[in-house]
Parts: structure tokens; sequence; C-alpha cells
């Protein structure tokens, strides 16, 4: 997966930040940003839950998105479920 330059992006978010100023931040749509949240066993998303809504660590968005970009951290997607396996 690769991002366009989120690094200065990031740095110019608020501490913490919506799931909304995530995804404007890395170029993707906020309902994929939530879908990460949702799915954070598998994607390793730094992300915390206040009511109906998802917040960020800007401090730990960077050592997520560092630990993508060496390898240390896996994204993957939680695997989808065949209609036939229901």
């Amino acid at each position: 997966m690769t991002f366009s330059d989120p690094k200065s992006k990031i740095d110019e978010l608020p501490d913490p930040c919506t799931s909304a100023e995530l995804a404007a931040a890395l170029g993707k749509s906020p309902k994929t940003v939530v879908d990460w949240c949702q799915e954070r066993r598998y994607t390793q998303l730094p992300c915390f839950r206040l009511g109906n809504r998802w917040y960020h660590s800007a401090a730990e968005l960077k050592r997520w998105l560092k630990g993508i970009k060496s390898g240390q951290i896996e994204f993957r997607r939680k695997p989808r479920v065949s209609a036939e396996r229901r």
C-alpha cells in the first residue's frame, strides 16, 4: 500500500484527530478509514473510540506509518467471507 507523502500532512493534524481528518491527510475516503478502524485487528491502525466516533493520536500514526514503510507492520484487510460459507 502506498500513500502520497502523508508524513507532511500528518504533522499538520491536530492531536487527537478524527477519521475524516486522517482520511483527508492520506487521500482516502473517511469510510475507508472507519473500515480500517473496525478491522484494526488486521490493519493494526492505532485508534480509539469515543461515543460513535473514531480518533487517532498523531504520534501513534507516525509510528504506524513508519512501521508499514519499514516492513515491521503488515497492512492487510480482513478476509472476506463468501456467500457460500455463510
